[in-house]
Formats: structure tokens, sequence, C-alpha cells
């Protein structure tokens, strides 16, 4: 997206072609209207920086009063803009509308208007406060107590602090996704703790609640364009308080390197413009490698890749899974990894037979009608028990596809 510094001209046109679309809107349904812009002081009106917490209010509003009677959402150069309409009480708009504007500190950032059948827009109960310094907005603003400069550092303060926090938490309600999902043959899942003997479900959400704030910490290195080194010292530390929280058993490591370098990349991306998968792949090649792990072990022994070797690659088997959940179900996309990915896992406990065999049956199930397949797999979970093979890196790709799908779509294309 191409960082473009619009005119004061350019915002009252804009101002003016929103106040047309809002009147064409009142006289077409005569309902009640929902104007989202974002307040971002400065020239540049739109990046992917403030663009993320503009769709993540979109669809927390979207949330709270359903899908509109009708929308229109653009994105002009001047800043995103959306018109909602809604068959409910203006009332009940502009309480929903206060309550996202105040639930989190970058909804400071959001300009939610509400007009009402006639055109009169509802009036705050309060005032807003300053960016800066809290007080009364309008005071500040007619002393011109702040310079462009603090009022642009604040604003650029709370969007990372956003980004950081609200991809994490995508992260984390990835993770918890995948192990909820049920069954998953040789993993742990809510029916059973699969072909482990030392995990179970309590145990992966704890390990979940450990990483999440890791994951916050991830992103703002790459919000900030901080080295491949100082993400990977974060990644030792957050390996460490995992191992401290399950008692020493490997829940996430795979995962949480994988997790690592996406969320530095969007980071990266965020801030800086530029392709997630190239900058992941190029943050992989900077990371140390690791050894004398199971992994390399593997790695040596089948000239197959892991984690790492996804990552180098751009994550092109997650982007193709995220691609398959548009259309198929989670239990489906995980059947379709394990038929067509090389999982290091399966290889560390079973060999190539081990892995051949895994990959087999999920093609197997596969070529079978949907309403089959849970079924089945409930079979292959058994299976695989009693064989010792769990799918682990299948499921480490599937949590990532899983978060993929959760993030605007223009943020990762």
């Amino acid at each position: 997206m191409p960082i473009v510094n619009v005119t004061l001209e350019e915002i009252l046109r804009a101002r003016d072609t929103r106040a047309a679309s809002q009147r064409r809107l009142l006289n077409a349904y005569h309902l009640p209207l929902v104007s989202f812009t974002m307040n971002i002081a400065g020239p540049v009106k739109r990046t992917p920086l403030i663009e993320l917490p503009f769709d993540a209010g979109l669809k927390e509003l979207q949330a709270v009063l359903g899908q509109p009677i009708a929308a229109e959402v653009i994105r002009p150069h001047t800043g995103c803009e959306a018109l909602l309409v809604y068959d409910r009480p203006a009332a009940e708009l502009k309480a929903a509308c206060l309550k996202l504007e105040t639930a989190a500190p970058v909804g400071r950032l959001y300009d939610l208007d509400v007009l009402d059948v006639d055109g009169t827009k509802l009036s705050r109960p309060q005032q807003r406060t300053c960016l800066v310094c809290g007080a009364p907005v309008t005071a500040c603003s007619r002393s011109r107590a702040h310079g462009l400069e603090a009022v642009t550092a604040r604003t650029d303060e709370l969007l990372m602090d956003f980004a950081a926090g609200y991809l994490a938490s995508l992260a984390a309600e990835a993770l918890e996704q995948e192990v909820r999902l049920t069954p998953k043959p040789g993993l742990v899942d809510q029916r059973n703790t699969g072909a482990h003997s030392d995990m179970d479900l309590p145990l992966f959400l704890r390990s979940i609640d450990v990483l999440a704030p890791y994951f916050r910490q991830m992103t703002m290195l790459g919000l900030v364009g901080a080295d491949a080194a100082q993400l990977q010292a974060l990644g030792v530390e957050a390996e460490a308080a995992m191992f401290r929280a399950t008692g020493g058993v490997n829940t996430h490591k795979g995962a949480l390197f994988s997790f690592s370098v996406l969320l530095s990349a969007l980071g990266r991306s965020l801030t800086m413009g530029g392709n997630v998968f190239s900058y992941a792949a190029a943050i992989t090649a900077q990371l140390t490698p690791p050894k004398h792990t199971n992994g390399t072990a593997v790695a040596e022994r089948y000239q197959v890749g892991g984690a790492r070797a996804e990552a180098m690659l751009g994550f092109p088997t997650v982007r193709q899974a995220a691609a398959l959940l548009e259309h198929h179900d989670p239990l489906t996309v995980l059947l379709w990894l394990m038929a067509h990915t090389e999982d290091s896992n399966l290889y560390h406990r079973g060999g190539a037979e081990g892995a051949a065999f895994v990959k087999q049956q999920a093609a197997a199930i596969l070529q079978t009608p949907p309403e089959n397949r849970l079924r089945l797999a409930e079979t292959l979970d058994e299976t695989l028990i009693v064989r010792k093979l769990s799918p682990g890196g299948c499921a480490d790709l599937l949590s990532l596809a899983l978060f993929l799908r959760m993030l605007p779509a223009g943020l990762t294309s």
C-alpha cells in the first residue's frame, strides 16, 4: 500500500462526499446509520497500521449490532470509511458506539457518528478527552497546547499497542481453536490425550496462557524494526516460560517458533509496508539454526524439513491450508495436512514407515464423503494412539492457518 500525504482540500472533499452518501442512505432506507472513520492527525490517513484497528472495530460493531441492513465501506487515501444502516433505535446504536470508543485505548482514535432517520447527529453525553494529556479536548484544541508531532507520536503509540495486543490475542485464539478441535487423530483434544501420556487439554491451555504475553512482545519487536537476534532471545525466554508452566513438557515449541516469526513479520509489514511472507523468510534466514534437537536429527536422517524450512519458504503450506479453510472445515484441512506434509514429529516417533502410514490413512479418509470423516478420524485416532504416532507438526500448521484466516484479507495479500 503506497503511503500518500493528503491535502486539506482532499480531506474537505472527502467529508462532503461522505455527507452526500449519508443523505442518500437515509433517504433510501429511512433508518438510522452509523458513520465510522478513524481520527488520525497529520497528512497520512491510511496505512496498514491504521486499517487494522478500523477492521477490528468494524468487526466488533457487527458482533454487537449484527449485520447491517446496508453497508458501504471504502478505503481512499483520505482514510477508511464505513456507513452502516441498522433497523435499530438511534440511541441504541449510539450506546454501542460509545462503548466501543471507550472499551480500549485505541477507541480514542475511532470517530463513530450516529445519524437518526431525519439526519440529526446524536451528541455525546460528554466531550472527548485530549489524546495527549487526557484533559477536555476542546480546551487543548483552543489553546493549541500540543503540537502535531506530540499528537502523531501518541497516535502511533496507540496504533502499535493495539496491533501488538490484537495480533497476539488472535494467535492465542488460533492455538486454542486447534487444541479444542475434536477429534484429531493422535493429538490432544477434548476427547482424549491422543498418543501422548505426558500432556492433556488443560496443560495445553495453560501453555497458551503463558505464551500469549510473549506473542505480544514478538509483534512489538516487528513493529519497531528490531533485529532477529532480539526476537530469538525473546523466543528462548518464552520457551523457558512454557517449560516452567508445563513441568518440562513440550506443548508448543514448534508453534512458538512459527508464531514468533510470523508475528514479527506482521509487525514489520504493518509499519514498513511490504509482503508479510517475504519478511518471514528473511527473519528466519537471520535466526541461528538450532542444534541437537529432534527436528535437526530428523532432517539429517530423512532429509525432510520442519518448522524452520516452512518459515524459510514463507509458509507456503500454511497459506494453502488457510485457503482451504475458506471452503472446508478444520478437520478436513488437518487431514489434508496429514496427507501432504512431511511431519518431522511423525518421523521422530515412527520413522519413514510411520510417517508414510499416516499420510496414506489421511488421504484415504479424504477420499470418503464428508459425512463419514468424523467417524473415520476417530477410528484413526485409536490406531495412532496404539502406534504412538502424533502429527504434531500438522497441528501447528493448522493453528497457523486458522490464525491467517482471522486476519483482515489485505494484511497478508
